[in-house]
């Protein structure tokens, strides 16, 4: 595992991947959450903490390494239970040497591939459980795995929005229980309010996505793109038998 650039021996960590860039990956990462003005607070501790962890995934919108992805998410999540870390976060950065989206439609719908690959219909019902929506259709609807939700943000080198233009495609994952912390303590609003008005100085305006919805719609901000109210999440069910393996 990477945890902060640093190695983990424990053998039920997420492994590393060989890839020549992942130093660089990862310094890449630190300058971009530590860049000056950066507007996310919590992105912010997850770096000066050493509180994340990362892989690579080779080419973008291709699915190819959906099960290696899955599999490196849930150990995660249950790193993230046990430690009951409020900011660490997931980096999926992929990082093939192939042409990245062109614009921020192409990149949204290779997004919502990896994310439909994460899941099936097979595993529908064990990871959104009982409560939580799996209809696409549904404003409530998230990314939800083993139970737990799921925020993605879709960082790419082709954003409008400055606070997510990486140098690589990637998606960075937090589970939900960690802003539900927050709330408990009473300090999420504040650090809501921080964020926007940092993201007002760090591109001269708020994420118009993040003034229309809130709260009340998560999935139509994964992508980072600013969406139509006829917006339809792109997220499909298929079957365990047609993935790519």
């Amino acid at each position: 595992m990477i945890e902060g650039g640093r190695l983990s021996s424990d053998p039920g960590a997420l492994r590393e991947r060989d890839c020549p860039h992942e130093e660089d990956i990862n310094n890449e990462i630190r300058s971009f959450i530590l860049q000056k003005n950066y507007p996310c607070v919590a992105a912010i501790q997850s770096v000066v903490r050493n509180d994340y962890v990362r892989g690579t995934y080779g080419q973008f919108g291709t699915g190819a390494h959906w099960h290696r992805l899955r599999t490196d998410l849930l150990k995660f999540l249950e790193l993230q239970r046990v430690t009951k870390s409020r900011y660490m976060s997931f980096w999926a950065v992929f990082n093939a040497p192939v042409q990245t989206p062109d614009n921020e439609l192409h990149f949204e719908k290779k997004f919502w591939k990896e994310l439909s690959l994460l899941s099936s219909e097979e595993e529908r019902a064990g990871d959104w459980g009982e409560i939580n929506s799996s209809d696409p259709n549904d404003p409530a609807f998230c990314l939800s795995l083993a139970g737990v939700k799921l925020f993605v943000v879709g960082l790419h080198p082709e954003s409008s929005r400055f606070a997510r233009r990486f140098s690589l495609p990637a998606m960075v994952f937090n589970a939900f229980s960690q802003f539900e912390v927050f709330e408990e303590e009473g300090t999420y609003a504040a650090m809501v309010n921080i964020i926007r008005q940092n993201d007002l100085r760090f591109q001269g305006s708020i994420n118009p996505m993040v003034l229309a919805h809130g709260d009340d719609w998560e999935a139509i901000q994964y992508s980072g793109r600013e969406n139509p109210e006829s917006w339809k999440c792109p997220f499909n069910f298929v079957k365990q038998k047609d993935k790519l393996l």
